[in-house]
């Protein structure tokens, strides 16, 4: 019981976890999936400070909200041309894309294999045009965004977008109790008919004549 309340408790804290990300108009975020790199485990990799290529599927470029946001994330997550910190190579790729009405984001490390022999090298370059391979490894971390408001200001302002299809994980989890406990009340109410109608049955059988005749 103390492992389940325990879960119920870092369920709730995750669901109470949102991001406020501004760079004029600012937006807010439900934030909820996360999964971090050390629990993924997963074997992609980048150096620090790398600079990341931000890949976009093409509902970013269809819906107007969708575009204000990619302009935000462009200032967020993108690296400055010629800033001093930044490194001159980029080995990583970061994704956002939409589905569900959520952005869902993942972290991928970009891999560039060689062929060791001749023939691999001339059957790579047959296949792709090229002598050596790209892919793309994940590296964590991932999560889902929920947009839930878009402001005109910076952390505020007029509304321009609301996310009429959100549900604010705290009216779903009363919901969720609210369901749990009708159909504990219904159980009950069950159980007790069936108690009174044993009781009933029990108490209106006729008395058999003949019982203790071998007794």
């Amino acid at each position: 019981a103390a492992g389940d309340a325990s879960e119920e408790d870092d369920l709730a804290r995750s669901n109470k976890l949102s991001l406020m990300m501004t760079g004029g108009p600012s937006v807010k975020f439900h934030i909820t999936n996360i999964h971090t790199m050390d629990e993924l485990k997963l074997t992609g990799n980048c150096m620090k400070g790398s600079r990341p290529i931000l890949s976009f599927d093409k509902s970013f470029d269809e819906r107007e909200e969708l575009q204000l946001i990619k302009h935000l994330f462009v200032d967020v997550f993108g690296t400055p041309r010629g800033h001093p910190k930044s490194k001159p190579f980029v080995d990583r790729v970061m994704g956002f894309y939409y589905g569900d009405g959520k952005i869902w984001v993942r972290n991928y490390q970009i891999l560039e294999q060689t062929a060791t022999t001749a023939k691999e090298a001339a059957v790579q370059k047959k296949l792709t045009g090229q002598a050596h391979s790209t892919s793309l490894i994940e590296i964590g971390p991932r999560f889902v965004l929920d947009p839930i408001r878009i402001f005109r200001g910076s952390f505020g302002g007029q509304t321009l977008f609301v996310n009429e299809d959100f549900v604010n994980p705290n009216v779903a989890r009363s919901q969720e109790k609210k369901e749990k406990g009708d159909r504990y009340v219904r159980r009950k109410g069950a159980e007790r008919k069936r108690k009174v109608r044993e009781r009933e049955i029990k108490e209106n059988v006729p008395v058999d004549p003949l019982a203790d005749v071998f007794q």
